[in-house]
């Protein structure tokens, strides 16, 4: 067994050399984001030290950045690097955790939640009951797209999408208002979300 680009490798023996490639080469096939065989994630809780990205694992992020549902083959053709390289180095990226997963981005209108607002959100108190109560229920709702626990005057900005803004007042009554752990809320409407960088990584 072996280390290749941060997986544990198991070699079987064949008894000749190039049957052994063949079966390594198994292993490379598939998708970025399928599981490859005979490779072995480290156990849960057992973690390597964090390593440096070089500039093979940027161009990778930046590549799926841009797409995300790029085939291996045209991401290794756009990094300049081999097919099963590049599975492997995506891999590894995500078994370090640069890479958390891949996701659909969503047209909110489309799929009738065109209304998005920040809402701000102060408890009553700040000890560890509320706090819990909190947290495992609110980021939860499905109307809920991010959650943020920040410092300051506020200790939770709440990101919603919804219906129209009738489906606004009722979501922060029915979730906020009535809820006994939340001491004051205060939304303010989005006119247009602008999304951040999503360009080549620096």
């Amino acid at each position: 067994m072996a280390y290749v680009d941060g997986y544990l490798v198991e070699w079987r023996t064949i008894g000749n050399l190039n049957r052994q490639v063949r079966l390594f080469c198994t292993i490379l096939e598939g998708s970025v984001a399928s599981p490859a065989k005979n490779v072995r994630r480290e156990p849960a809780g057992h973690s390597r030290p964090a390593e440096a990205l070089d500039s093979v694992d940027r161009q990778i992020i930046d590549a799926l950045v841009a797409d995300a549902r790029i085939t291996n083959r045209d991401l290794a053709d756009a990094v300049g690097i081999a097919p099963s390289t590049a599975l492997m180095r995506t891999r590894s990226l995500m078994e370090r955790g640069a890479i958390e997963g891949f996701e659909a981005k969503l047209n909110l209108a489309v799929i009738g939640r065109a209304v998005q607002a920040l809402i701000a959100v102060r408890l009553r108190a700040h000890d560890r009951d509320q706090i819990d109560t909190f947290t495992s229920r609110v980021p939860k709702l499905p109307e809920v797209l991010s959650t943020f626990h920040t410092s300051g005057s506020v200790d939770y900005l709440l990101h919603i999408a919804v219906r129209d803004t009738d489906a606004l007042r009722d979501w922060v009554l029915d979730n906020l208002t009535t809820d006994p752990v939340v001491g004051h809320t205060e939304t303010t409407l989005v006119f247009k979300h602008m999304p951040g960088h999503t360009g080549p990584l620096t």
